[in-house]
């Protein structure tokens, strides 16, 4: 009898006290009140637009722990969808080595990323080369890729030709030297991007028949010695005029990162040791 007795009183409290909050206006303390009781109880209502809504009655320290949390929660998700797709892509790249070796194909080396900033660059030789502060120590070796960042996509610099003790010189695509594999994507064709010493590229040996459009994009291609396959180059500007005497097509490119915006760049260096233990 006890028990029961208790959980009369509780109870009652309860409902007094829900008889009490309906008796209120639906002042701001009040919607407050209502907003972190239902956040406590079932905090998926304040996903989306519809829940920041919500949280404009909350006060501004508890509205940032509550937005603190949403976005933890966010975060883990995201946490757990990245060890899935690390792990996938673990077994992919598996799989690739042992079909690759199978196939009596050489099998590129794993890299990682290393950040560098710009620190000398002639003006006499703007579209040709730049020094950044990453050399030998920083494990950069000759002709690792460079790369940019345009938007939210990486794209193609250029590759390292002269490595110093703390900084190495990048040769740039637009480099009359420099030439890339690549391929056009709308119409699946590989050719060659060549640098002209200027602000834009080149991209020859396009098959005679193919239809080439303004616009169309140009990534690395999969048989580049130098560089990942599937980075952005560049978009072809202008189509050339077929000449009788050449036997390809060529269409002028242009850059996706320009020679003005490359202040810090990623060089993929090989893998250390190390770091391939600590994975297997």
């Amino acid at each position: 009898m006890r028990e029961i007795r208790i959980s009369n009183y509780i109870l009652a409290v309860f409902s007094a006290l829900a008889l009490f909050l309906l008796s209120l206006p639906l002042a701001a303390p009040v919607r407050a009140l209502k907003a972190c009781v239902i956040y406590l109880c079932d905090p998926m209502v304040y996903y989306g637009a519809q829940g920041v809504g919500r949280l404009a009655d909350v006060p501004t320290g508890l509205a940032r722990l509550m937005s603190a949390d949403m976005e933890n929660q966010r975060l883990r998700a995201e946490l757990q969808n990245a060890l899935w797709r690390g792990s996938e892509l673990e077994a992919l790249r598996a799989e690739n080595q042992r079909l690759s070796q199978a196939l009596g194909l050489k099998v590129p080396g794993r890299r990682e990323a290393l950040w560098a900033d710009t620190i000398e660059r002639d003006p006499l030789h703007w579209y040709n080369s730049v020094i950044v502060n990453a050399g030998a120590r920083q494990g950069v070796a000759l002709n690792a890729p460079v790369l940019g960042v345009q938007g939210d996509a990486l794209v193609v610099v250029g590759r390292i030709t002269e490595v110093r003790r703390d900084a190495a010189v990048v040769l740039l695509a637009t480099d009359e030297a420099s030439s890339i594999a690549a391929v056009l994507s709308t119409a699946a064709v590989e050719g060659l991007v060549q640098g002209d010493g200027g602000p834009t590229l080149r991209m020859n040996y396009l098959p005679p028949e193919t239809e080439l459009r303004l616009g169309d994009r140009v990534f690395t291609s999969p048989t580049s010695a130098t560089f990942p396959p599937g980075i952005f180059i560049g978009r072809a500007i202008s189509i050339n005029p077929r000449d009788p005497f050449l036997t390809f097509q060529s269409v002028e490119v242009e850059p996706a990162l320009g020679a003005a915006m490359l202040h810090r760049v990623m060089i993929l260096r090989p893998e250390a040791r190390s770091s391939i233990e600590e994975v297997r």
